[in-house]
């Protein structure tokens, strides 16, 4: 009987453990689709910490210590018309930013942001052919981000991103939901920001006849940006 206590209560110290890490701490999510590709690309499964902005408070959508992200993070967030849905996108507006896109590129406070033809990583392409990969620039912050060869060259905005909220854009520009289609996000929806993949499943090509995905070794464990 003395034994059984034993697990039982080691049992309920690691369940009470898991669901501490995972409300306060770090979350995995599936990435499901190709909008944040080349950085997130269909079937990485990522880690979002929920503390860089600041200690979720229980039962509340406050924060203690709580802070804005960097213009160039990676967040997962809910959008609050669905808040049973996340989404992970990057932020490239905060308060008080004047947000454009102008023949496709993004301007930030009348300041067009760089580009530059990037150097690519073999896979890192969903399809050359059709698409080019690009750096995006500003200040010191670089990350990558996918056009179509021919682009509608959409324009945006301006827009000013209200106090305590932000504008976050999909890495693949042509192929993604974001705040140029549902407006900017207010922090107390961002769950936190992404850290690292910890798996990545290529369902595009299969083994064992046709029922099992590849691994994309060369993504497992790593970091992104």
């Amino acid at each position: 009987m003395s034994r059984w206590r034993e697990y039982l209560t080691t049992l309920i110290l690691a369940v009470v453990c898991a669901l501490f890490v995972r409300s306060f701490l770090v979350t995995a999510y599936k990435v499901p689709t190709g909008s944040m590709q080349p950085t997130l690309k269909p079937g990485d499964f990522i880690f979002s910490s929920r503390i860089s902005y600041g200690f979720p408070i229980p039962f509340s959508q406050q924060r203690w210590g709580a802070s804005l992200p960097e213009r160039g993070d990676l967040v997962v967030f809910t959008y609050p018309n669905q808040p049973g849905v996340t989404y992970v996108k990057r932020v490239v507006g905060l308060p008080g930013d004047r947000v454009q896109i102008v023949k496709s590129r993004l301007v930030l406070n009348d300041e067009p942001l760089v580009y530059q033809k990037a150097e690519e990583i073999p896979g890192d392409n969903p399809n050359p052919e059709l698409f080019d990969i690009f750096d995006e620039a500003t200040g010191d912050k670089t990350w990558k981000v996918i056009f179509q060869k021919q682009p509608e060259e959409k324009d945006f905005g301006p827009l000013v991103v209200p106090p305590g909220e932000v504008f976050l854009l999909g890495d693949n520009r042509d192929a993604s939901d974001d705040s140029r289609y549902w407006g900017t996000v207010p922090m107390p929806q961002v769950i936190g920001r992404v850290v690292f993949i910890w798996l990545s499943l290529d369902w595009q090509h299969k083994w064992g006849g046709d029922r099992y995905p590849s691994v994309r070794w060369q993504r497992v464990f790593s970091t992104v940006y």
